[in-house]
């Protein structure tokens, strides 16, 4: 059976690169798969070419529309296991809100999960798929698994996030009570490249955790201990939406990212 929401949920917040407010709705669906609303039509999200410049992700719609900073959105939807909705985006980047994807993932939950149509095309994935960045010593993989898993490793030596490994099999009450609260962070380090590349407007403690060379800026602290580590797997997640359907795998990122997620994509796109 498909997943779909039972009523309109509207978002509204500022964009965490553009600092402009905009604003996305996500609409019911009776028809399977994950669309885009557009002023020429509908337009699925598994058509998407992604346009990555640096840290600012976004994709292109089949009609030339932009879309800027999705995965959280995506992510959402994914973790619930919503595969029908329709989006529809005022501005070019999907509002940051919180930096995590907790207020998409609650809202979608709150508004209710209705099925309907035969039963669900969700493939498994039967040969493994490894993409070795050996230069970058990162790596990304996707192997058979009985259900939908997630194995992440970040390193960051030398600084307060250090090395951290988590792994969920993913469920929608898990996604919704811990890895959906997982907020994207960065370093103070890193604001210089990111003001030169005009990125990170909208940045703020109130949207990011941040840490200087001492440990982390924010006064709330951690919302738990995995918490840098586990907003990977969101991003992930919401990267492996612009499959459309996710293949059911074991996903394992190794010091990876957006680059690597991608390349994944395309890499399963073309063996499915």
């Amino acid at each position: 059976m498909s997943r779909t929401i039972s009523a309109v949920k509207n978002f509204t917040g500022i964009g965490l690169h553009s600092g402009e407010f905009s604003t996305v709705s996500v609409s019911p669906s009776q028809k399977e798969g994950i669309y885009f609303s557009t002023a020429n039509g509908l337009f699925p999200v598994a058509s998407a070419q992604v346009e990555e410049d640096n840290r600012l992700t976004g994709f292109r719609l089949l009609d030339g529309t932009l879309v800027r900073t999705a995965e959280h959105l995506l992510a959402a939807l994914v973790g619930l296991n919503i595969d029908s909705a329709v989006i529809e985006l005022t501005g070019e980047e999907i509002p940051i809100l919180d930096g995590s994807p907790h207020s998409f993932a609650l809202a979608l939950s709150e508004a209710g999960i209705k099925e309907f149509g035969e039963k669900s095309s969700q493939k498994s994935l039967f040969v493994p798929i490894v993409i070795d960045d050996t230069d970058k010593d990162r790596v990304i993989m996707a192997i058979p698994s009985e259900r939908l898993k997630v194995t992440y490793v970040i390193d960051y030596p030398g600084t307060p996030v250090g090395t951290q490994r988590a792994s969920y099999a993913i469920s929608p009450e898990l996604f919704v009570n811990r890895i959906s609260k997982a907020r994207t962070f960065g370093l103070t380090s890193e604001l210089d490249y990111l003001k030169k590349n005009g990125l990170a407007k909208g940045g703020s403690l109130e949207n990011a955790l941040v840490f200087d060379e001492k440990g982390l800026l924010n006064e709330g602290g951690l919302r738990f201990p995995l918490e840098c580590v586990t907003h990977k797997i969101n991003d992930l997640l919401g990267d492996l939406a612009l499959l459309g359907s996710i293949p059911i795998a074991h996903y394992i990122g190794i010091c990876a990212g957006h680059d690597l997620h991608g390349r994944l994509v395309d890499r399963l796109k073309r063996v499915l």
